[in-house]
């Protein structure tokens, strides 16, 4: 029905008529590809700076909102303030901005995760609501832009700043939740620099854990693994070569040091199979129409 609509305005336009019902055409089989920008509203802030760091609206996010690492996005959008709050925050403070406030690498860290998370949040809500944020229509997130720490970033920008900051402890990755069922859970506390080693450590094996994440292929003889992973492998690698004073090791043995106790027998099982990438996960992590609260099925 829509081909028959466009013959139809296509025969009644002159030429300029033409181009630019093309050039609409075209975006549309395309899908949207302008970048988004989210800018802060610092009017929500209770004064003029500077300003003190404070997770306090996001503890209220996660409390309010997130129910067995998945995203409750109409309630959030309903009551979207606290959150909207912290981002005008997030953009007034930061370990450059604000540097007295953080002076570890562990508050550092904490800053740059609970950002990344809050930023995926506000992306999530330009395009609630919807069954993914991941699809031809819906701006590329990777190339939305957020204003924390006093300047403008990308969330691969972010990443790399965790990866920096925590001197390469790749388990902060698993902290990380992308808006969709094919990444980790979102964590249900703010990560604080006090907590931070148990924090991640709990997210990198929760996330082992989920069959999104990774899964033993027993008939293919494989291990099926999330993209973000694979496309850090050296990252893994030399994060275990630090930690443990050994030779570069297989990126499965890497995984099997962060699994929980349960999953590492499962692992060494799959000793020797190849690592390939997950089909990935793209629903939304909503809690209201994605997977059930509370299913954390351990694959075999």
């Amino acid at each position: 029905m829509r081909d028959n609509n466009s013959t139809l305005q296509l025969k009644r336009c002159g030429r300029l008529g033409l181009a630019v019902l093309a050039a609409g055409l075209g975006m549309m089989a395309a899908g949207c590809t302008q970048p988004v920008t989210i800018d802060p509203n610092t009017r929500l802030l209770d004064r003029p700076g500077p300003h003190a760091y404070s997770d306090q609206d996001w503890a209220a996010v996660l409390r309010d909102c997130v129910r067995d690492g998945l995203v409750n996005y109409a309630g959030l959008a309903a009551g979207r303030e606290p959150l909207d709050r912290y981002y005008a925050l997030l953009g007034e403070t930061g370990p450059s901005r604000t540097p007295d406030q953080f002076r570890s690498a562990a508050h550092a860290t904490a800053y740059w995760i609970n950002a990344y998370n809050a930023a995926v949040l506000l992306f999530v809500l330009e395009h609630f609501p919807a069954e993914t944020i991941y699809d031809e229509n819906t701006p590329k997130i990777e190339a939305a832009t957020f204003r924390v720490n006093g300047q403008v970033y990308t969330l691969p920008q972010m990443e790399s700043k965790i990866l920096q900051v925590s001197g390469g402890d790749v388990r902060a990755l698993f902290a990380t939740s992308r808006g969709a069922l094919g990444t980790p859970r979102l964590p249900a506390e703010p990560i604080r620099a006090a907590t931070l080693e148990p924090q991640i450590a709990r997210a990198a094996a929760d996330a082992l854990n989920n069959p999104r994440i990774l899964r033993i292929d027993q008939a293919g003889q494989q291990v099926l693994v999330w993209q973000v992973v694979l496309a850090h492998r050296d990252d893994f690698e030399r994060y275990y070569c630090a930690r443990h004073r050994a030779a570069k090791p297989p990126l499965l043995s890497v995984l099997m040091v962060m699994a929980s106790a349960e999953r590492r027998g499962a692992l060494g099982v799959a000793a020797g199979y190849p690592l390939r990438t997950m089909p990935f996960g793209w629903q939304l992590n909503n809690c209201a129409t994605g997977a059930a609260v509370g299913e954390r099925p351990l694959v075999p």
